[in-house]
């Protein structure tokens, strides 16, 4: 005998409170399913049968669940939103691990799996980071960062991801029971730096709802290590990642906070905060603030990163693509041109990752300029050199860009034409 449907009331109560029409919360839905790295495509038909007593698979309830929390400004679980077999709400990392230590590190690996949404939050303000009792402890060198950083700047984000989630579960998170004194604080900032690693390799993969949740993780780390110069990083990776997403309110906050907390911290760290200070300004119209913001950023820019640890410098490839994300923010197309193509000429040749998504990111510049010849030569650049990285952003804009160029003919200079990314 056929199942009987009970009507959701609890979601048709929902949908009027936040006044979304069917059409309107599908593509809700499929824009948080897009910032953890699925690609839905729901449209009103969908949400009538939720309204009708259908669920949607176990996977798609907490990114349903996101949307609906994102529109109405408070949680909204599944049980709330009358879906039956209720999908676990992945809670927010946020001071657990400083007192869980390594049984948090563990606890934090193992929620990351299934559907995991990014959640825009309002980051801790910086006058709280500041309080926080910290010590001048210099980045740690461990050979396990370099490792897995190099790793992702090679192959991708999606070559060497289990085996840093092995080590951090078994090796790491074993070392941090029992750590006492100087030795605890070196431990914490070792996973500080690797759970900032893991959360690049997974956004490297558009995974976003686990990325966001190793860097807040690493953000606690360094906290409990007394590390200020971590606890920088991880607040100025959260906005660099909050921007990407298109949330420029919450990215703004986390940059000015991190330029905050980097006060008396090394010159390089104060770079990289500044630097992202000038981007989410730009964001914001703010011409003058972003310009001085980028100037105080080149003071601290090394050169190179062969050969440095990524924690302790700040490459000059690096700002220079900050640079001409700024300049694009602030509308400046042709001036970011220069600061992109000065980018990819000081990758290393190490760094194929990096240097992939900077000629994506300068085709993006140069074609809507008319410029397709460049764009045509830069996407046989990216055939040659970036062949197997295992990253799907780098994936995804590389067919982005092959349909935009698909709209041109023979390869001659156009009047112009509009990115399809």
């Amino acid at each position: 005998m056929a199942r009987t449907r009970v009507p959701n009331a609890r979601l048709r109560a929902l949908l009027e409170e936040t006044e979304w029409t069917q059409g309107g919360f599908a593509r809700a839905v499929n824009t948080v399913a897009a910032e953890a790295g699925l690609t839905l495509r729901y449209d009103r038909t969908t949400v009538a049968h939720w309204l009708v007593g259908s669920h949607p698979m176990p996977r798609v309830q907490p990114l349903a669940c996101e949307a609906l929390s994102r529109r109405c400004g408070r949680l909204i679980t599944a049980e709330e939103a009358g879906f039956a077999g209720v999908a676990e709400q992945v809670p927010v990392v946020g001071g657990k691990l400083a007192s869980g230590g390594a049984n948090g590190l563990v606890g934090l690996l193992h929620e990351l799996s299934g559907s995991v949404p990014y959640r825009p939050a309002r980051t801790r303000p910086a006058s709280r980071v500041t309080a926080t009792r910290v010590t001048e402890v210099q980045s740690t060198r461990n050979p396990a960062t370099l490792f897995f950083t190099r790793i992702l700047q090679a192959q991708g984000g999606g070559f060497a991801r289990g085996t840093l989630r092995t080590y951090l579960a078994e090796a790491l998170a074993g070392q941090l029971r029992g750590a006492r004194g100087e030795i605890r604080r070196e431990r914490y900032a070792e996973a500080s730096q690797l759970a900032l690693v893991l959360g690049r390799m997974y956004a490297d993969d558009l995974r976003n709802g686990e990325a966001q949740h190793c860097y807040l993780a690493a953000r606690e780390l360094a906290i409990t290590a007394g590390n200020r110069e971590l606890t920088v990083i991880a607040l100025r990776t959260l906005s660099a990642q909050a921007y990407g997403l298109g949330h420029l309110r919450i990215a703004d906050e986390a940059a000015r906070a991190a330029v905050e907390a980097a006060r008396n911290t090394p010159r390089a760290v104060r770079a990289f905060a500044q630097a992202q200070l000038a981007v989410t300004a730009a964001s914001r119209g703010e011409r003058g603030e972003a310009l001085r913001a980028l100037a105080m950023a080149e003071e601290g820019v090394g050169g190179a990163a062969a050969g440095r640890h990524p924690f302790e410098s700040y490459a000059r490839a690096d700002f220079e693509f900050q640079r001409g994300e700024a300049l694009m923010a602030l509308r400046r197309a042709e001036e970011a041109v220069p600061a992109f193509e000065y980018a990819l000429a000081a990758r290393t040749p190490e760094d194929r990752r990096g240097a992939a998504l900077t000629r994506l990111r300068l085709a993006d510049v140069l074609l809507p300029l008319g410029r397709v010849d460049e764009t045509r030569a830069l996407e046989r650049e990216l055939a040659e050199q970036g062949d197997g990285l295992r990253s799907v952003a780098v994936v995804r804009r590389r067919e982005a860009l092959r349909r935009s160029l698909l709209r041109f003919g023979g390869g001659r200079n156009a009047a112009g034409g509009r990115d399809a990314s």
